[in-house]
């Protein structure tokens, strides 16, 4: 009688791209305390390790930083903006 197939056992069994991690660039955590704190003037909280994992959620706050009155918090914004774009973009984009 032939045994089940225990299926795969490691992650490159997986899936091949799992097994080539894509390098990251370390996100600017004083960057990102100082863009919660101007935020939290603002009265809108952030939630700092979700937006280190969450870029969607981490978009989400930078957008609602460009909507505040307050220059440096959408300066903050573009900065931090420009470090998620450097880890998503795969290749150098032309404009």
């Amino acid at each position: 009688m032939p045994q089940p197939d225990p299926g795969p056992k490691t992650p490159s069994e997986i899936h091949p791209v799992t097994a080539a991690l894509a390098p990251v660039l370390a996100l600017p955590i004083i960057e990102m305390a100082r863009f919660r704190r101007l935020m939290n003037y603002e009265g809108w909280e952030v939630d700092l390790p979700r937006m280190c994992t969450d870029t969607a959620y981490a978009h989400q706050c930078l957008a609602t930083a460009h909507t505040s009155s307050d220059e440096r918090l959408r300066r903050a914004a573009l900065q931090l903006f420009a470090a998620y774009d450097r880890n998503n973009s795969v290749t150098p984009v032309l404009h």
